[in-house]
């Protein structure tokens, strides 16, 4: 049993870690990561205003109404302000983000801005005005591909307008964008946008929000592909890598964001994954801290969990991956790993019968857990409170199913400190 323990660790440390570590540092990848990180704060900005809108308090709503401000209308404002503009943002983020990772001839890294700025130009003559939201997100990351791997092209082969050195480089940095930037609109105007306008779709985005993109989003929010998600990711955190940033950032993110809109029918949303699966953060790890204040009997694990409370409270559990440690511990990776695959069983079937509210509305990834559930429904109390009711059902589970793992990691600390451990 032994021997197949070691060649597996071995299997999985010389071949498996190395190539998501390669993955993870991919720069298409982080460019997507970087663009996605770029629009969370309008998402959390625009949810704001949703909860203030919609609290359901009666005499709230009741206010509201009595102003006579009609405010929801006035509250649209701030709507269209952030989740309005969120793929603009990201088409910026992404290409500015994937040109800067290149380097010039002469070693220095591009200058990312004229890239993004294009990005947005390019993204407008796509879209021709079939709105700029979450429904065109994936339109606009795909072009901001597109825009930064021309525009580095073109900085790399020096094809680009050079001023005398008499200009000031603030000028003379703007006239070397003209020339890949009549590449990239003349591409995308000529070969796309004229030729969709003849089509029954009209513009590109149209066509692939009801062909690609929609297939994608079904299957990427679909439950067996969020739960090999929801595997690799904890894997991966389990010998050291940043697993979130690896899996979940640049390839579900996107997808859990386009269908995160209030109202939605899609039962995968983002704040389904961030509020009930990262209880405490990756792994689900809150109940662990608190086994850890109220049974702990090893000096360690009493530490760790008086150190790991008040991170985890905001679902940072680093103190927890790292000091326990979970990292290459063959007990409690076990839990770390199969915990956030049941809850995510859980949740997932337990919205589909109607027990549980869909999450439908953006909240800081720092929000306590409880009161993320309350904000992160779109329905009235009884939905936020069985929202709430959700999590503690999750925080629970994930309690028993830690509970022998970390009984028993406990014990092996005990004996340790009393010299009788042989575990290394």
């Amino acid at each position: 049993m032994e021997k197949s323990k070691s060649k597996l660790a071995a299997f999985m440390e010389d071949k498996f870690v190395p190539v998501a570590a390669r993955i993870g540092s991919q720069r298409h990848l982080l460019a997507l990561r970087d663009g996605v990180v770029m629009i969370m704060p309008l998402l959390i900005l625009g949810s704001f205003a949703m909860i203030v809108i919609d609290f359901p308090i009666p005499s709230w709503i009741a206010l509201m109404e009595d102003t006579g401000w009609s405010w929801g209308g006035k509250i649209d404002i701030i709507m269209d302000a952030t989740f309005g503009i969120m793929s603009v943002v990201a088409a910026f983020g992404v290409a500015s983000s994937l040109a800067k990772s290149y380097k010039k001839k002469d070693g220095k890294p591009i200058d990312g801005i004229p890239a993004g700025i294009l990005a947005i130009a390019a993204f407008f003559v796509i879209v021709q005005g079939d709105g700029m939201d979450s429904t065109v997100l994936f339109v606009a990351m795909a072009v901001a591909m597109f825009t930064g791997e021309i525009y580095r092209f073109f900085i790399q082969k020096n094809w680009t307008i050079k001023l005398p050195d008499t200009v000031p480089e603030a000028i003379s940095r703007q006239f070397t964008a003209l020339m890949p930037g009549l590449a990239i609109l003349g591409f995308t105007w000529l070969a796309v946008a004229v030729p969709m306008s003849y089509t029954d779709y009209g513009t590109l985005s149209h066509w692939l929000n009801e062909g690609l993109f929609s297939w994608l989003r079904n299957v990427g929010t679909s439950y067996p592909f969020v739960l090999l998600g929801t595997f690799l990711e904890h894997l991966l955190w389990t010998f050291g890598l940043h697993g979130s940033a690896v899996v979940i950032f640049p390839f579900f993110e996107p997808l859990f964001l386009a269908v995160t809109t209030p109202g939605t029918e899609s039962i995968i949303t983002w704040c389904f994954y961030e509020n009930n699966i990262w209880i405490g953060g990756s792994g689900a790890t809150l109940p662990v801290v608190i086994y850890m204040l109220v049974f702990a009997k090893s000096t360690l694990l009493k530490d760790v969990g008086k150190i790991a409370i008040g991170p985890g409270i905001f679902n940072i559990n680093e103190p927890v991956t790292f000091g326990l440690p979970v990292v290459l511990n063959p007990i409690l990776m076990i839990p770390f790993i199969l915990t956030p695959m049941v809850l995510v069983t859980i949740q997932y079937f337990g919205t589909v019968i109607g027990l549980f509210p869909i999450m439908d509305i953006m909240v800081p990834w720092t929000t306590p857990v409880f009161i993320s559930g309350f904000l992160s429904s779109s329905g009235g109390i009884g939905s936020k409170l069985m929202g709430v009711a959700a999590q503690a059902i999750g925080f629970v589970v994930a309690f028993f199913i830690y509970l022998p793992f970390i009984r028993a990691w406990d014990n092996v600390n005990v004996k340790r400190e009393k010299g009788e451990a042989t575990y290394q």
